[in-house]
């Protein structure tokens, strides 16, 4: 493990001595309301960008700290564009001068999150939502523009803290291997047989996170709407990985086949149902991958698709897929 710090550098609470010292490096209008009981500074200001970078570089200097999170909680008082070209300067500054260090934009959680941002920081939080349906859906819809290298994603804990809910392990560990795999969570309140979920889980994203770094996230359609579907594919066309997830209650009698893409139509391909061993009682049917790996064309598994065992609402099948 290594050492990383949260840190918020634009923010100013009015009560500090930086706001008594220097109330003209205030950005906005000096009656303007609080944002959680900060003003932002004025980073057009040269003096300002030099001020944070000194403070910053002193503790990256002074301590072994490998990884920055990058918050931005509060709404600007206006829009200002010089304000982001010198967020810019001052981490282009930095990026410069630490680069072994890892920054990753928060701001909120997905409040900064552009190809512009992304110049300069490795790393971006989508959402401050734990909530594993929550981050499904977010994380899905994030994979129009992002990779998953700089997607971070975290297990949470077991019960959520911004909706209150309270998801299985396996379920919590398998969204969060689909992006840049994190835990944020008291591991002291694991049970053995969460820990050892959360062991084999990341174990499997360690094993196969260099190939997933660059694979294409490609969003599956699917004939039920309770379930969604996304195949991470090897850039090189050499593997992939489906997750077939079950968000709520299936809306079709019977499970249907899910449908793959960007195969090659003429090679044959062998799949394996990473967690068959998960499959609930109620799964009576017998479609192959629950008892076996099998083989099928590129073409066949694009336009007949797989048939997985049932599904509980809250669980994820992954199928793991290598070019023969």
């Amino acid at each position: 493990m290594q050492f990383g710090l949260w840190v918020e550098p634009e923010m100013v609470n009015p009560d500090s001595d930086l706001f008594r010292a220097h109330r003209d490096w205030i950005l906005g209008p000096k009656d303007q309301l609080l944002g959680r009981q900060q003003m932002v500074l004025d980073l057009a200001r040269k003096e300002v960008i030099t001020y944070l970078y000194d403070c910053i570089s002193t503790l990256l200097e002074t301590y072994n700290i490998s990884y920055l999170k990058w918050d931005h909680n509060r709404i600007l008082p206006l829009c200002d564009v010089a304000q982001t070209e010198g967020i810019y300067v001052l981490l282009t500054r930095l990026r410069a001068a630490f680069p072994h260090v890892e920054i990753e934009s928060c701001a909120s959680g997905g409040g900064r999150i552009d190809f512009g941002i992304l110049q300069h920081c490795q790393r971006v939080w989508l959402s401050d939502s734990n909530d594993a349906l929550e981050r499904s859906h977010i994380q899905h819809g994030a994979a129009l523009f992002l990779p998953s290298l700089v997607t971070g994603s975290h297990v949470g804990p077991r019960l959520c803290h911004t909706s209150g809910r309270v998801f299985d392990m396996r379920y919590r560990a398998w969204v969060a291997a689909q992006r840049h795999m994190g835990f944020e969570m008291d591991p002291r309140e694991l049970e053995p047989q969460e820990a050892q979920v959360l062991t084999e889980v990341t174990q499997w994203y360690k094993d196969n996170r260099d190939w997933l770094a660059t694979a294409d996230i490609l969003r599956l359609d699917t004939a039920d709407p309770s379930v969604l579907g996304e195949m991470q594919l090897a850039a090189d066309g050499s593997r992939f990985v489906v997750f077939s997830n079950q968000l709520d209650s299936a809306q079709q009698i019977l499970p249907r086949p899910l449908c793959l893409t960007a195969l090659d139509p003429e090679a044959r391909y062998s799949l394996r149902l990473r967690n068959r061993d998960e499959a609930s009682n109620l799964s009576r049917g017998a479609p192959l991958l629950k008892s076996q790996d099998l083989q099928a064309s590129g073409v066949w598994l694009m336009t007949h698709g797989l048939h997985l065992p049932y599904a509980m609402p809250g669980s994820i099948w992954v199928v793991e897929g290598r070019k023969l």
